[in-house]
């Protein structure tokens, strides 16, 4: 506990020569202000003594009570899941969830329709090993379904349900998660792709807001830098100079308020450190809501064939990554807990 003393409104009729504090902690100051932290919790009962000319001396204390500070830890797992519209708090962890049935077309439902596999073109590109979910997108295998409207595979993500949300203004939400890059995993020179957005529900849309792995000198990075996008003040965007390597883990956490210039609000930490905090708007003018949010692999380029030959070329034509426990709050204007700094309830463990 930092605490602030002030001595100088101390008088004298001939004049002060000297301050002498003592914090009952092994520590004092000298200086008629001070400040100083209590370390531990504890009852201290802290003095000024002022000293005149005469060298006459006069005490003063006060008792300053620290207490321990709440530590309140990331949710845990019984704490459940909940569809998007619903406020409050959600945790979805891989072990304990069951995996729907395949359904033969671009996704299914599952976790009591809170969560959708999202894919193009096979809905097994996404699939359970233990304790995190795999995400395996390969633009040639498996064959693409002649149900599918892409010629390759480009994506495999889980989404929050329903698609269509539509958050009003204000609303609150953090998101935590590990993401962890495959043991085979290759940088692609030429092709970038997402592994976190929040979309608001309109085809031909960008995402609100993203989490990209660059091409070679897109927003003049390197190739397999991770950067931060806001769309919606397009070009808005974050080098983190984070280039992820074959088998590493990344955690992440994103507190978003969506809203316009005056109440919106976007931060973004990467292992701990905040790359992206700033007051500003987060909603589309046209489309003024917030939207759902999606993990995985969206590599959109591989709609282009030269696009998969030159990935196939550097030998970055599978493309394989694994999501831990997605913690996860929303909250609307005048909930309980709304605008409390909740990083550490959604941090991974």
């Amino acid at each position: 506990l930092a605490v602030s003393f002030t001595g100088s409104g101390s008088t004298d009729d001939t004049g002060i020569t000297g301050y002498s504090w003592n914090f009952k902690d092994g520590n004092g100051s000298e200086q008629s202000d001070a400040t100083h932290t209590f370390e531990t919790a504890g009852i201290y009962e802290v003095s000024l003594t002022v000293t005149d000319e005469e060298g006459l001396t006069s005490t003063s204390s006060l008792s300053i009570n620290v207490i321990e500070a709440e530590v309140v830890g990331p949710l845990d797992c019984s704490t459940g899941g909940k569809t998007a519209g619903e406020s409050g708090n959600k945790v979805w962890c891989w072990g304990d969830i069951a995996f729907p049935t395949w359904s033969g077309s671009s996704g299914v439902s599952f976790s009591d329709k809170q969560l959708y596999i999202d894919s193009q073109c096979d809905e097994q590109q996404v699939t359970k090993s233990g304790n995190r979910l795999k995400f395996s997108v390969n633009p040639n295998s498996p064959n693409v379904a002649n149900w599918c409207s892409e010629d390759y595979n480009i994506r495999a993500e889980v989404r929050t349900e329903p698609w269509n949300v539509r958050h009003p203004k204000g609303t609150e939400e953090w998101f935590g998660w590990s993401y962890s890059f495959g043991n085979n995993y290759v940088i692609d020179e030429n092709n970038e792709w997402l592994f976190f957005q929040v979309h608001p529900g309109i085809s031909g849309k960008s995402p609100h807001t993203e989490l990209m792995v660059n091409r070679e000198g897109q927003y003049g990075g390197k190739a397999g830098e991770i950067y931060i996008v806001n769309h919606v003040n397009y070009p808005d965007y974050i080098a983190t100079g984070i280039i992820p390597k074959a088998g590493e883990t990344i955690d992440v956490v994103v507190h978003a308020i969506w809203g316009d210039s005056s109440n919106g609000l976007l931060e973004v930490w990467i292992n701990g450190q905040k790359f992206y905090n700033k007051q500003t708007k987060t909603i589309y003018d046209s489309h003024p809501w917030g939207g759902n949010a999606k993990w995985g692999i969206y590599k959109w380029p591989w709609r282009d064939g030269d696009k998969v030959q030159k990935s196939v070329e550097q030998g970055a034509s599978q493309l394989e990554t694994y999501l831990g426990t997605v913690r996860m709050i929303t909250r609307k204007p005048g909930d309980t807990d709304y605008g409390k700094d909740s990083y550490s309830m959604v941090a991974p463990n």
